[in-house]
């Protein structure tokens, strides 16, 4: 029992860097409402960035995975991923984030495709609750189609509330866990 109150004593002492976060995270979610224009630029480049990385690591995995089935709905998503940050980061700057809100849609809509595809392949080899991610992938891809097919004023709203209301919840969350921790905290230097 003495070495979990230790523990917990470590794990609670730096209570105060989550409350920090919270607050940095509602306070930039909250600047975001008020500043679309800039926030849809950040993001843009935000995006260029995601897509490289992801599409990197995809590849290494994919190939370092060859022998699993299906493992080339990694590799075309990787690929696929990488062509998408050269062609945005090729994009003039406002061009570039009115293109960002297309290349979000029809990125959802592959990556919900290759989930498909993915979940297929689960549901072949008998595993178990296959069904639920082949009905989020669905779900993705119908989200992809209203990105794809409204109006890109719409799209870029609809990112920059997606992202600034996501941001205040999870700085909600942080200040939260931070007020839990430090009762924590205080009880366990009680003993």
């Amino acid at each position: 029992m003495k070495d979990l109150v230790e523990e917990m004593r470590g794990a609670v002492r730096h209570w105060w860097t989550s409350l920090i976060i919270g607050l940095l995270a509602v306070v930039l979610g909250v600047w975001c409402f008020f500043t679309p224009l800039a926030t849809l630029g950040a993001l843009t480049m935000l995006f260029i960035v995601a897509f490289f990385v992801s599409g990197l690591f995809e590849v290494v995995f994919a190939v370092g995975n060859r022998r699993m089935r299906g493992w080339g709905w990694t590799l075309a998503g990787g690929i696929i991923d990488l062509l998408l940050g050269v062609m945005l980061a090729a994009s003039p700057a406002p061009a570039a984030t009115a293109v960002l809100i297309y290349f979000v849609g029809f990125w959802i809509m592959l990556r919900s495709v290759w989930a498909i595809g993915w979940t297929s392949e689960l549901g072949s080899v008998g595993v178990r609750g296959w069904g639920w991610l082949l009905a989020l992938a669905i779900v993705g891809f119908i989200f992809s189609l209203v990105f794809i097919f409204s109006s890109p004023i719409f799209g870029g709203v609809f990112v920059v509330a997606f992202f600034s209301t996501a941001m205040i919840f999870y700085g909600i969350f942080r200040i939260w866990l931070a007020v839990k921790l430090k009762a924590v905290k205080d009880a366990v230097s009680e003993e």
